[in-house]
């Protein structure tokens, strides 16, 4: 496979033993405008910084 597309750090998550559903989430403005910054000067979709972010208040939880 080639580098030139696939970006160095990866960006799939873990498999799990269950399929997955996609969902739509809706954010208040300033976190929607926090993550499309970090998203731009990190080169990382928008989509996985929030499911990054969901993941640690999961793990906050437990």
């Amino acid at each position: 496979m080639s580098t030139e597309k696939t970006p160095l750090y990866l960006t799939r998550a873990t498999k799990l033993d269950e399929p997955r559903k996609s969902v739509i989430i809706y954010l208040p403005l300033s976190e929607y405008n926090e993550i499309t910054a970090l998203a731009k000067t990190s080169g990382r979709s928008k989509s996985s910084i929030a499911g990054e972010r969901y993941n640690m208040g999961k793990a906050q939880e437990g």
